[in-house]
């Protein structure tokens, strides 16, 4: 098991064990003055994990609105590179859409030339960085979608008067918490986006390199 598989584990049991944890003592279904035996804990682990499943589910439909886009739908993969607040403006997104469509002709769609251009990288093996920010990605967003289900979930029990954690200091923390992780997940989104431009960037000068040294040889 290698460091990213952990990440990934970490990824559905810390969101799963936050929704859990908050229902089980927003609710008061168990006290807070009792420590859990081992075998609690490793039963515990395993909800968490089962629960973190599904809050992904939750966090596949509910990822569009991130980019003001309609839940359930595909984000786009460009979100956060182009337009308003971008990364890069006008001029650069025209050349970088231009030198994509040289490069991947068949494709109709910039989304297509990104996901080709994606699948390029993963095949030549230079796919590094994205291995590393992929999963940040998942869990950020993950954990983002935890909150606002842990939000709702205090919400609720406050409202059928469970105030055992005190609304005036959970749902305050719960805000500020997804309004953090909100943010992280769009900064690794953007720059994974960013990440795939450089590096076809990259290999395409590598390539033109090799080509112009292979002319001069012959």
């Amino acid at each position: 098991m290698d460091k990213l598989d952990i990440y990934q584990y970490i990824s559905f049991i810390l969101p799963g064990g936050l929704v859990l944890a908050t229902v089980l003592y927003g609710f008061e279904v168990v006290p807070t003055n009792v420590s859990p035996s081992a075998t609690v804990l490793i039963l515990l682990t395993a909800a968490a994990f089962v629960v973190g499943h599904l809050n992904v589910a939750v966090a596949n439909f509910l990822q569009p609105l991130v980019w003001g886009k309609r839940p359930g739908s595909w984000p786009p993969s460009t979100a956060g590179l182009f337009g308003k607040r971008g990364r890069y403006d006008e001029a650069q997104q025209q050349r970088i859409e231009k030198k994509f469509e040289q490069l991947f002709p068949d494709a109709s769609s910039i989304q297509q030339r990104f996901n080709i251009g994606y699948t390029l990288l993963r095949q030549e093996q230079l796919d590094g960085q994205l291995q590393i920010l992929n999963p940040q990605i998942g869990f950020y967003r993950n954990m983002a979608t935890a909150a606002v289900l842990s939000l709702g979930i205090l919400i609720a029990a406050s409202a059928t008067g469970h105030d055992h954690l005190n609304p005036r200091i959970w749902i305050p923390l719960n805000l500020v918490a997804l309004l953090l992780l909100v943010s992280r997940f769009r900064r690794f989104w953007t720059r994974f986006g960013d990440e795939v431009v450089r590096g076809i960037q990259a290999w395409d000068m590598r390539r033109s390199q090799q080509n112009q040294r292979s002319q001069d040889n012959e």
